[in-house]
């Protein structure tokens, strides 16, 4: 199997990108004593009520860990644990209105910061990558 020409090329920019993403999320997430995997749990959070296993599976962590990062974040009253109204031996964790703040907050930050960039380039460029970006994520889904 002979690889795309421009496969490492591409890979090395998805990655950096991606990287660099995460540590300006990381940096302004610490201003909120947040880290990534809690911002990554109240990004899984905010549409449906998960129980610990469900998002242990989503996450792709240990259910300790996830127990320690759900702990904190209930002290911070940025989750909650709630008995699910089908089955009460259930628990599911819902988000709260401060976990619902922080990631509005940082999802606005996320858009401010890109968006400084994406206008420093040409817009022909931007609606390219859209584009390319778009088709990319399509053919990754379908998989």
């Amino acid at each position: 199997m002979h690889h795309h020409p421009q496969v490492e090329d591409i890979e090395f920019h998805l990655r950096k990108i991606s990287v660099l993403i995460r540590h300006h999320t990381r940096e302004l997430l610490s201003q909120h004593q947040l880290t990534l995997p809690q911002y990554y749990a109240l990004l899984h959070l905010r549409n449906q009520k998960l129980t610990m296993g469900e998002l242990c599976a989503n996450l792709f962590l240990a259910s300790s860990t996830v127990t320690d990062l759900v702990d904190r974040m209930e002290k911070m009253d940025f989750v909650q644990r709630i008995r699910d109204e089908e089955d009460r031996r259930v628990i599911r964790l819902e988000i709260l209105p401060g976990g619902e703040a922080i990631i509005r907050k940082v999802m606005e930050d996320r858009m401010i910061f890109l968006s400084k960039k994406l206008k420093q380039l040409d817009q022909s460029k931007v609606s390219m990558l859209l584009d390319a970006l778009a088709d990319l994520h399509a053919l990754m889904e379908n998989d």
